[in-house]
C-alpha cells in the first residue's frame, strides 16, 4: 500500500522515461507491456487518491460551524 502513497511523482516520470527510452532497453512487445502496466498503475493510483480526497471532504461535519465574525443587529433600519 505504501507504493500508492509514495509514487505520486515517480509513476509519471517512469511513464515518460519508458515512452522515450524504453525502446532502447526492451523489445517492442515488452516495451509496450511495461508502458501499459505503468499507465494502469498510474490510473489506479489517481483513482485511489481522488477517492480519498472526496471521502475526506464528505466526512467534515458542517453542523458545528461557528461564525466568529457574526454580529447581532437589533435595529431593523440598519438592514435597509
Amino acid at each position: 500500500m505504501t507504493l500508492f502513497y509514495n509514487s505520486g511523482c515517480l509513476l509519471p516520470f517512469l511513464i515518460i522515461f519508458n515512452l522515450f527510452f524504453g525502446r532502447m532497453f526492451f523489445s517492442p512487445r515488452i516495451w509496450l507491456a511495461v508502458e501499459g502496466v505503468l499507465i494502469i498503475l498510474f490510473l489506479i493510483n489517481s483513482y485511489i487518491f481522488s477517492r480519498r480526497i472526496i471521502n475526506s471532504v464528505k466526512r467534515k461535519d458542517k453542523g458545528n460551524v461557528i461564525d466568529v465574525e457574526g454580529e447581532v443587529i437589533k435595529d431593523r433600519d440598519k438592514l435597509n
